[in-house]
């Protein structure tokens, strides 16, 4: 009995003190996902007009015809009564897919979102973004050095950010 006791004391402290190491660590900033940091498009996100945004992420590139992109914000498409939970689909069947960006024209930053798609990534993509007050909703896809690109105005009751 008293073997058992012990047992799981010990089995308490080993806990604490690898629990208390772990923190420690964390705290240190040894553990920081430096490969995700090292791909942060910072100047994209803190770029303050849609087009310093746009240039910032993708660059120059040619545009392109935009019916091989379809979008969709919000419930219903045109309308959102919350702008802080804004529903967003990005559709198409383009091949060869770089970028994948969702710019909101009046945000303080107008980059809501921007992913590099790997091959285990299948469209259609939805997530939600914040939107500050009515505006265009702007979806760009970078396929084969082209820029897709279409608009969606949406307006929205109360504004999601500040």
């Amino acid at each position: 009995m008293v073997d058992s006791v012990n047992q799981q004391r010990r089995s308490v402290i080993k806990g604490a003190i690898s629990a208390s190491t772990l923190a420690l660590v964390a705290a240190s900033g040894l553990l920081l996902p430096q490969r995700l940091l090292a791909h942060w498009p910072s100047d994209a996100f803190n770029a303050e007009t849609v087009e310093d945004a746009l240039l910032a992420l993708v660059g120059q590139a040619e545009i392109a015809d935009d019916t091989a992109l379809r979008f969709k914000v919000g419930s219903p498409p045109s309308y959102a009564v919350n702008g802080a939970s804004v529903p967003i689909e990005v559709q198409s069947d383009l091949a060869n897919i770089e970028r994948v960006a969702v710019l909101v024209a009046k945000n303080p930053s107008p980059l809501a979102m921007s992913i590099e798609p790997t091959a285990a990534l299948k469209l259609p993509f939805k997530s939600m973004i914040k939107i500050a007050e009515d505006s265009d909703v702007i979806a760009v896809i970078r396929a084969d050095g082209k820029l897709y690109k279409t608009t969606r105005f949406v307006e929205v009751d109360i504004g999601g950010c500040a």
